[in-house]
């Protein structure tokens, strides 16, 4: 009995070492499931050379579906790339824009309708200072909201209609301590004694590198600051052109033009 126990026990072991090789065996023939075993992937080890994901803006809502985000790379300290709005806490609706770009100026993000649809539309203020060779310009990206569509990205008139637009039709003239400003066949006149500006003269600057956006009456409206020149390394301040955009259709485009005189006390413009 002894020797046929050892027998089957010899037996067993040879069956069992004869599996253990054959799965051996068969996982080296299957380099796939063996990587698949042996790698361990860390969470740190996927994102170890991607940018720095950060939310730049966002306009809170009581519905966590209406919370609207601005999100970009963070690249340096002051740059950004490759932007998406979000549109809800659960990333339902997400709008990418890898074209986009900001630098040096805070950004501005806002929900306006600026279309008249009575549809609240977005609006992104980035600052590119890639788009003109390396002089900071604030950039108006607008994504009009379309019932049962969604948001879709509107096209907004170059700049340099803009600027086409404002040498046609502005001019500016100074007499003493006097500026006039005529747009089209309206005429402003301003004092600018009351700055105190040493030796102010001709030229004049409209600083497009400045421009700005805001909103009035639900009308998108760029603020274009007008300086001018003195003993100084810097221009003075003496108003804006205030220009307001219109949709016709196709794109937002300057309809009218205006000045609007510096105050110290305006808050809503505020120029170096």
């Amino acid at each position: 009995m002894k020797i046929k126990q050892i027998i089957i026990m010899l037996v067993s072991g040879v069956l069992v070492l004869m599996v253990f090789a054959t799965e051996i065996t068969l996982s080296n023939n299957n380099p796939n499931e063996s990587e698949k075993v042996s790698v361990v992937v860390k969470h740190s080890d996927l994102y170890k050379d991607a940018n720095e994901r950060i939310v730049l803006k966002s306009v809170p809502s009581e519905y966590w579906h209406q919370n609207i985000y601005l999100m970009a790379d963070k690249i340096t300290w002051m740059d950004f790339e490759n932007f998406a709005v979000q549109v809800g806490d659960m990333g339902g609706m997400i709008y990418h824009f890898p074209n986009w770009y900001h630098g040096k100026y805070e950004p501005k993000l806002f929900d306006e309708d600026v279309s008249g649809d009575k549809f609240d539309d977005l609006i992104i203020v980035l600052n590119n200072d890639k788009a003109s060779a390396g002089k900071p310009r604030k950039e108006v990206h607008v994504l009009n909201f379309i019932k049962g569509q969604g948001y879709e990205e509107a096209k907004v008139e170059p700049i340099q209609k803009t600027k086409t637009h404002i040498n046609s039709n502005v001019t500016l003239r100074k007499h003493g301590k006097f500026v006039t400003i005529r747009i089209g066949d309206v005429k402003y006149t301003t004092d600018i004694s009351k700055y105190n500006y040493p030796n102010p003269r001709e030229p004049f600057v409209i600083s497009y590198e400045l421009i700005d956006y805001s909103f009035s009456n639900g009308q998108l409206i760029g603020i274009v600051p007008l300086y001018v020149l003195q003993e100084t390394t810097s221009g003075g301040l003496i108003g804006y052109l205030i220009l307001e955009y219109t949709w016709d259709g196709i794109e937002y485009v300057v309809k009218q033009l205006n000045f609007r005189e510096y105050n110290f006390q305006d808050e809503q413009f505020l120029f170096p």
